[in-house]
């Protein structure tokens, strides 16, 4: 019987190890807790060009050795600008946002970014990091500028711009080319516009509620009509541009 158990023990010894089976989890991966940041109540800040916005940052504790670095979102860079840094105690602005913001710092834990005269130019998605070595964190935000989307197209006629002609063409109108969620959102609101025209991100769509011959036939449904991206300086098309806080109304 002792011969029997020390055979079966030195078996044990002697076989391969059997390999653990690991399980990966399904579905997408929880999100991380934040542990010094607080979480806003309202993602996006609503204002109008020449405002005043804050976005909030607020930390519920105060970690050693930290920092807190805003930083713009540029979705065409694929990168982020940063805009200001601070330690608590200094803090260093950055690039042409630099003479138009501030920390608002209401109380040692307050490290929300004011914008002052705010610009057609700053309406997009922010994010406030606080760097705290191996426990980084971070919150985005987005300004969202009120305003209105109009199509313009030269006295000439229509379908005259290259990209970069029709972002200028908009600067001049006291404007900028529209994003595909303003245009989208002009659509919504009755934007109905049978010539195509450039849009920030450099593709072309056309915003149709009435369907109808001239426009694509009317076979196809209501929609943001697209062209997706084109060639900046050969393709020739019309424009649509944005603006806020527009004096009297727009007829187009």
């Amino acid at each position: 019987m002792h011969r029997l158990l020390l055979l079966s023990c030195l078996w044990l010894l002697a076989a391969p190890p059997v390999p653990s089976i690991f399980q990966r989890p399904t579905g997408s991966p929880a999100p991380l807790q934040l542990q010094y940041l607080l979480e806003p109540l309202h993602p996006t800040v609503h204002t109008q060009r020449g405002a005043t916005a804050t976005l909030p940052c607020v930390l519920r504790a105060l970690p050693r050795n930290y920092r807190v670095k805003w930083s713009k979102v540029e979705p065409a860079n694929y990168g982020e600008s940063i805009i200001i840094i601070t330690n608590g105690l200094f803090h260093k602005n950055y690039g042409p946002l630099s003479p138009r913001v501030r920390l608002r710092h209401s109380h040692r834990y307050d490290a929300s970014l004011t914008i002052t005269d705010v610009a057609l130019e700053d309406e997009g998605r922010y994010r406030c990091q606080l760097v705290n070595g191996l426990e980084d964190e971070s919150i985005s935000l987005t300004l969202h500028l009120e305003g209105v989307v109009f199509p313009y197209q030269p006295s000439n006629g229509r379908y005259k711009f290259n990209y970069h002609e029709a972002k200028r063409a908009c600067e001049q109108q006291d404007s900028r080319l529209a994003t595909y969620q303003q245009l989208y959102k002009a659509w919504t609101e009755g934007l109905d516009w049978c010539n195509a025209g450039w849009i920030l991100d450099g593709t072309v769509h056309y915003p149709i509620i009435n369907a109808r011959e001239p426009c694509g036939g009317r076979l196809l449904l209501p929609g943001v009509r697209t062209y997706g991206a084109r060639d900046k300086q050969k393709d020739r098309f019309d424009a649509f541009c944005f603006t806020s806080a527009l004096q009297g109304t727009a007829a187009f």
